[in-house]
């Protein structure tokens, strides 16, 4: 036993410098790495012990941390609870720009993309659409409506644009019954604090695949809101902190019943309940 919780300790350390590395760098140059780790995370999980040992664990240094209230540390112990090995950057590399996993993978033939908080920039949506194929139904809401140059960009990318401040004069739920949607896919969410109140009653009713989000203030509000996506089944796959904003971090999260189409492998439950 002692054994085995000193070489998960040890691969731990490893796996989070290899995250670490992925996420500076924005880009897929670690993919092969990631591959064997995904090989080595199924042997790792496959004893209930280290299982459990990783996520009790994370669980009490990420409540540490809430008490502290220094939201870099909290960042910093914000442990992957599933490791996928496709994980690609979509957007803007700085601010903006989000992970998601192996995109490629969603069903074209039936697939809702919602972006929220657009300012008229754009880069993501272009991109998602890109790798998706083309053929996903994107829409976006703003709290302003967009120029006229956005709007085209919107339509060319087979867009629907919704004007609102969510969730107060524009629910979520709303907007996918005037497009008669009842799934999204990929939902980026990036709406200055509207998050912690306008994500649940989506969540809560429709099915969602994959999340990205920035989430805004105190290391408490940060557990609070992950708790909340965690009651619904979402493991986070990504933290990646924003240095232009102190008290934001953008988290990217898939959700169980979602994991065998991406490609994503369980690792621990880190978030307390």
């Amino acid at each position: 036993m002692a054994s085995n919780s000193g070489s998960l300790s040890m691969f731990l350390l490893l796996m989070t410098l290899m995250i670490t590395v992925s996420n500076y760098f924005g880009t897929n140059k670690i993919d092969l790495q990631l591959s064997e780790t995904q090989k080595d995370l199924k042997k790792l999980t496959n004893t209930d012990s280290n299982f459990n040992y990783y996520s009790i664990q994370s669980q009490k240094d990420l409540l540490e941390q809430v008490k502290r209230g220094i939201n870099q540390e909290f960042y910093q112990r914000v442990m992957p609870e599933v490791i996928c090995k496709d994980k690609v950057r979509i957007g803007e590399k700085s601010d903006g720009g989000k992970y998601v996993c192996k995109p490629e993978a969603v069903n074209q033939d039936d697939c809702t993309i919602m972006s929220l908080g657009l300012n008229n920039q754009i880069e993501f949506d272009e991109h998602i659409s890109k790798v998706t194929g083309g053929k996903c139904t994107i829409l976006g809401a703003d709290i302003a409506e967009q120029s006229n140059s956005t709007k085209s960009k919107y339509a060319a990318i087979n867009g629907l644009l919704f004007v609102g401040k969510i969730p107060e004069t524009l629910g979520l739920l709303d907007i996918l019954k005037k497009t008669g949607k009842s799934k999204v896919d990929f939902l980026k969410v990036d709406i200055e604090g509207g998050e912690h109140a306008g994500l649940e009653p989506l969540i809560k009713e429709h099915s969602v695949c994959q999340i990205f989000i920035e989430i805004h203030g105190s290391p408490s509000l940060h557990l609070e809101m992950l708790q909340k996506m965690a009651k619904y089944n979402f493991r986070i796959f990504n933290v990646d902190p924003n240095f232009q904003c102190p008290t934001c971090c953008e988290y990217s999260l898939i959700n169980e019943n979602c994991m065998k189409q991406y490609g994503a492998v369980p690792l621990g439950i880190t978030i307390p309940k």
